[in-house]
């Protein structure tokens, strides 16, 4: 049967390929998958040029986040990732390949010979057809590399530097410390214009700071074991000269024990100056970093859209103004609030504040006066201890829905649920147009029991997808509630150990039929009827997991049951009695496409 021109020109429109920009942003949502991304490099030329960046971006990092490996399995993968990418650094025609048996060292001649038999097993990395280390723009180490060195370099113990790098190994510096330094730079400095991210520790930074002139390119830095004994120095130099020659840095991140000293030190204060475009500030490893959030000194707050701070630190009450760059930190918009006035004439840039403002703002977060003036937040994760810390928000979003900051990503803390519990309504009617993650995290039970406790909303939150509650706020959430969340997507519940469960309270999570995370963590009540009540009306569930809930009323039968009745479940991680794990590992071998994790994996 021939074909007339109407089914060929159909047949040709069904045939037009896809353009790359579009394969592109969709493989972009595979970026941490990495199984999945090594098998699109091998279908055809267009998805291996279109994979391969995503898999070498931040290769260490990637490596690192998969958990189905051993360690030793890991540290294996880490070292050959590490030779491929260290010929990659090597010209074309001098890798590390030692085809003289007698030359004992690699073309880098400052660094120990590499392991003769692992460079025979890994014949294939030696010269290497595509530059991966020309894709290398970020630069996290979460691993520590130096534990493979005893697979590459054997003999690096014995082994020393030549005279023209004795000068770089200091006395301080160990040759394993030396060596990792000297790699890292290397890869650095193959393409510095393409690093987008350095995270480094303190302690090694000053060995990097001579190449600070060459990234041009770089966004985020991240300074790791940040303590009051290390010197911050070299770190703010660094960030003060790449300021002046650049000003591409826009997010920060520092890290290290939770050491109040080391945010006692004006130095610290020094680095958060330096940036002129801050996007995003880190400080959640450090507990009292809100503290004295208003004494730090920012440009252009206005363009901030992350804030992270610990939740697990409350900060004091106190009113102090703060003291910000005058001509960055615009006075806050205070013209919902009658009550207050505001002199413009105080050096400070927020004005100085009447004894009315004072009494309006008692009880307040202090750090929150300085979330005022981020416009542009989008994500905010902090401790509070005001019910009234978000009232401000309120106010402004009665009096013009459109002059508030676009928050889309809201994890807040407190001690007492009861404040906890007005922050949250508060942020809800606010942010209600654009809050998509929502966690509330209630630290501590409270001292006397009220009478029928109740947290949730009856408007529409239509872009929330992600809900977590924790302590005591999870017991008092009124589950009618999700019934105004059409797009939710993972709750995650998980209890104080003293709170007293409700037995009846989890039936209703079914008013959530579009789940596909649903996390129970705590002393919940499991019962065969409730397992079976929801898997029925959780359709959609893809992820399960249940973590030291009561199992007294929970048969072995009723539990997969209920897992039967999730048609599209995946993963199952469940913490529960031992009598069930027999159980368990049987039933996953019989539905080979469940994913069955215990406590112990």
């Amino acid at each position: 049967m021939s074909l007339t021109s109407a089914d060929n020109s159909k047949r040709a429109t069904l045939s037009t390929p896809l353009p790359e920009e579009c394969i592109q942003h969709i493989f972009e949502f595979l970026h941490r998958d990495l199984a999945t991304l090594h098998v699109l490099i091998r279908v055809s030329k267009t998805f291996f040029r279109i994979s391969v960046p995503l898999l070498y971006s931040s290769p260490f990092d990637l490596l690192e986040s998969n958990q189905d490996w051993s360690p030793q399995d890991r540290t294996k993968r880490h070292a050959a990732l590490l030779f491929l990418l260290m010929n990659c650094s090597a010209s074309p025609t001098q890798n590390l390949r030692n085809d003289d048996q007698d030359q004992k060292q690699s073309i880098w001649t400052d660094l120990p010979p590499v392991c003769t038999s692992f460079q025979d097993t890994h014949w294939r990395l030696r010269q290497p057809l595509v530059d991966y280390l020309a894709l290398y723009h970020h630069h996290y180490l979460g691993m520590n590399l130096s534990s493979t060195f005893p697979i590459i370099f054997p003999n690096i113990q014995r082994y020393s530097p030549p005279s023209s790098s004795q000068a770089l190994l200091l006395t301080n510096t160990t040759i394993t410390m030396f060596t990792r330094n000297e790699i890292e730079k290397r890869f650095l400095l193959h393409q510095p214009d393409q690093v987008k991210t350095v995270s480094l520790p303190i302690q090694r930074f000053a060995a990097f700071k001579p190449i600070v002139a060459q990234l041009c390119g770089l966004i985020r830095f991240e300074l790791l074991g940040v303590s009051w004994h290390f010197d911050l120095a070299p770190a703010i130099d660094f960030v003060h000269q790449h300021s002046n020659m650049y000003g591409t840095i826009r997010e920060l991140k520092m890290a290290g024990p939770n050491d109040v000293r080391a945010l006692q030190k004006p130095t610290l204060r020094e680095i958060l100056k330096a940036i002129r475009h801050p996007r995003e500030l880190d400080l959640s490893r450090y507990k009292e970093a809100t503290k004295d959030l208003n004494s730090y000194d920012f440009q252009n707050i206005a363009g901030v859209e992350t804030l992270l701070f610990s939740l697990d630190y409350i900060p004091p009450v106190s009113i102090l103004a703060p003291a910000v760059h005058p001509s960055s930190f615009p006075p806050p918009d205070l013209s919902f609030t009658p009550a207050l006035k505001v002199s413009t004439s105080h050096q400070g840039g927020l004005g100085s504040l009447d004894s009315r403002m004072d009494r309006t703002l008692e009880g307040q977060d202090n750090s929150l006066r300085v979330i005022h003036a981020c416009a542009g937040l989008k994500h905010l994760q902090i401790g509070i201890n005001s019910a009234t810390a978000f009232t401000w928000a309120l106010e402004k979003f009665n009096n013009d829905p459109d002059s508030v900051m676009p928050l889309q990503v809201l994890h807040i803390s407190s001690n007492t649920t009861a404040i906890i519990k007005r922050a949250l309504e508060d942020c809800l009617r606010a942010f209600q147009h654009t809050l998509c993650d929502l966690k509330g995290v209630s630290l501590k039970l409270s001292a006397a029991p009220l009478l029928n406790p109740s947290f949730g909303w009856d408007w529409p939150l239509n872009h929330l997808s992600t809900l977590s509650l924790k302590g005591e706020l999870a017991v008092w959430f009124d589950m009618r509630s999700l019934e105004f969340c059409p797009k939710l997507q993972e709750l995650n519940l998980t209890l104080h150990p003293f709170s007293p469960p409700d037995p009846e309270h989890l039936s209703k999570i079914v008013l959530a039929p579009h789940l596909k995370t649903l996390s129970l963590v705590g002393r919940w009540s499991m019962t065969d009827g409730l397992l079976a009540h929801l898997g029925i009306g959780l359709s959609s569930l893809e992820n399960i997991v249940l973590d030291r809930c009561q199992c007294d009323d929970l048969s072995v039968d009723g539990l997969l049951h209920g897992l039967d009745q999730m048609l599209h479940l995946k993963t199952v991680q469940v913490a529960l009695e031992e009598y069930f794990e027999g159980a368990l590992k049987t039933y996953g071998t019989n539905r080979p496409t469940l994913r069955i994790s215990g406590e112990d994996q």
